[in-house]
């Protein structure tokens, strides 16, 4: 549920462009905002609607005339200039809103609002598979895409070693505010170790593309950063654009050798889409892997096998071979794209009617007939 705002400040020219940028930003759909400028209108609404108010942020002449009774669960702030004292919660007046509006929703929710986002906010979606060359990133990048333009605010992921660049050719795609992935890794870190709440959200490093509709990472240029990540600092990223409650879906590109990120992936992703081609050793491959862990692991094994779903990628329309040994079957078949022989793989699948058909296919798959993406934005 939004947060429910009261801001009450003298000032009209303070107010309306506060009001503008909660409206014009992410945190559109995470508060509701209502602005007094007068003591008497504050006071009243507060008589009549103070029930239904989660935080006033107020300045502290507001706070100090304020005679009604206020509810016992409502959070009280104090709006003060530089150097102004103020008893209890304060936070100060002028700096960017960002932070402010980051802290006021962390005021509310605290932990509370983390296990929230983790029940019933944001849907990670990730790519695997056991050889190279499949064409993980062409799948993931379309399903986002394809989730996007249904009306799902999307995150797409990549965390492979070397980034595919293709997707930013053309396209004016900038660094967050703080710099991007490299400054949020360092972010998190430092306020681990400081035992302190970031006080930037996901959109202050992220960046939006506009042929994905979605929000991603410019990439890395020093691979260190992204050999530097294991399973401890994925699993805290992951988390962090998850519980910020900005996304419907998160899609995750990964490595496909064996490493501490794709492992987190396999781990903390609420639905994996696994990649087989009609080739001989991708499916032998393949097979050997969930034997292997079946035998080692029998309970991972059930844990990623109740949340896979598996596709065959560059399907021509010919008999499919079966994984080995299994009774596993495809949820989908993506099509194989004439033009891939050109090398404009990403491309051509990006503007291919067939293989965006398959895309939706494979989507409806991933969400059911019934179940609706939150917020309302993807039904079936």
């Amino acid at each position: 549920m939004p947060v429910r705002l009261v801001l009450a400040v003298q000032d009209e020219l303070y107010i309306e462009p506060f009001m503008q940028y909660v409206h014009s930003s992410e945190f559109d759909r995470r508060i509701i905002i209502t602005g007094f400028s007068r003591q008497d209108a504050f006071e009243l609404y507060m008589k009549d609607s103070g029930e239904m108010v989660d935080i006033v942020l107020a300045e502290p002449t507001f706070l100090e005339a304020w005679q009604g009774a206020k509810p016992g669960r409502l959070i009280v702030v104090s709006l003060c200039e530089r150097g102004e004292a103020a008893s209890g919660l304060s936070l100060d007046k002028y700096q960017p809103l960002h932070p402010l509006l980051f802290s006021l929703l962390n005021m509310v929710r605290g932990d509370k609002g983390k296990q929230a986002a983790k029940e019933a906010g944001t849907v990670v979606i990730g790519l695997h598979s056991m050889v190279g060359g499949l064409g993980k990133s062409t799948v993931s990048w379309n399903i986002a895409k394809q989730l996007a333009s249904e009306g799902a605010k999307v995150f797409y992921l990549s965390l492979e070693t070397v980034n595919n660049r293709l997707i930013f050719e053309g396209q004016l795609v900038h660094e967050g505010q703080r710099g991007g992935l490299a400054r949020l890794l360092y972010d998190l870190k430092s306020a681990e170790e400081g035992q302190q709440e970031l006080k930037f959200p996901i959109s202050a490093y992220a960046c939006r593309h506009p042929l994905l509709q979605g929000d991603l990472f410019a990439p890395l240029d020093n691979l260190d950063e992204m050999l530097e990540l294991q399973r401890k600092e994925t699993m805290d990223l992951i988390e962090f654009i998850a519980a910020s409650g900005l996304y419907d879906a998160m899609v995750i590109d990964t490595d496909t050798y064996p490493n501490e990120r794709a492992e987190a992936v396999l781990e903390r992703a609420d639905k994996l889409v696994w990649l087989v081609t009609d080739d001989d050793n991708v499916m032998r491959k393949t097979s050997l892997w969930f034997d292997h862990l079946e035998r080692s692991r029998p309970d991972v094994h059930g844990h990623i096998l109740s949340k896979s779903l598996f596709a065959f990628n560059q399907y021509t329309g010919e008999e499919v071979t079966s994984l080995p040994g299994s009774n596993i079957v495809f949820a989908a078949m993506l099509s194989y794209i004439p033009a891939w022989k050109n090398g404009i793989r990403q491309f051509a699948a990006m503007h291919s009617p067939l293989y965006q058909r398959d895309v939706q296919q494979l989507c409806c798959k991933l969400y059911g007939n019934a179940e609706v993406l939150r917020g309302g934005n993807i039904q079936r």
